[in-house]
């Protein structure tokens, strides 16, 4: 009987087709007074760089509209200041941007009512129903890999599940392949 050919040198690291970012990533994206600010930037710019799809949840969107509006009058309160109807309208405007910004550097996976279905399914291991839809659009999108900064997730994710920084690793480490 032949043996097979033995493999030599180290094994072939490829970066993934496409990734799917959690909202805590976008968001860092857009806040930079957030821990993992840089490193989410400097991964997306990566991700385009070298043709990886990002993509998200349709409900990111409006999470990242609504956080980043909300962060930003937050600040305002914080400063001392009031959050006057022009404040108001600047921190919408920025929230608006961020959420366009999002959608132009990634393709938002939509969702159904089956959806529903599969994130029920994700509930009965993972009690979050804004991850439990996170993880419905990593199985509707085929991603290759969750990218997030929560623990939890990353513990009942159906695909690998890695932090920003792990991704930049693995990026790195198939460039150098």
């Amino acid at each position: 009987m032949a043996r097979p050919p033995e493999r030599t040198g180290a094994p072939m690291i490829q970066a993934p087709s496409s990734i799917l970012i959690d909202t805590n990533v976008c968001l860092d994206n857009f806040l930079a007074d957030r821990d993992g600010s840089q490193t989410s930037q400097v991964l997306i710019d990566a991700c385009r760089e070298k043709g990886v799809d990002i993509l998200f949840s349709i409900f990111t969107l409006r999470d990242v509209y609504y956080h980043v509006g909300a962060h930003l009058k937050r600040q305002i309160r914080e400063a001392g200041e009031d959050v006057t109807s022009e404040r108001s309208a600047i921190a919408e405007q920025f929230a608006w941007q961020a959420m366009l910004s999002l959608n132009e550097q990634g393709t938002a996976v939509p969702a159904d009512a089956s959806d529903v279905t599969v994130a029920r399914y994700f509930h009965q291991i993972h009690s979050d129903f804004e991850d439990d839809l996170v993880l419905a659009a990593v199985e509707r999108s085929g991603a290759d890999y969750l990218i997030t900064n929560d623990k939890k997730l990353r513990a009942h994710a159906p695909v690998a599940a890695i932090t920003p920084a792990d991704m930049l690793t693995l990026l790195k480490a198939a460039d150098d392949a």
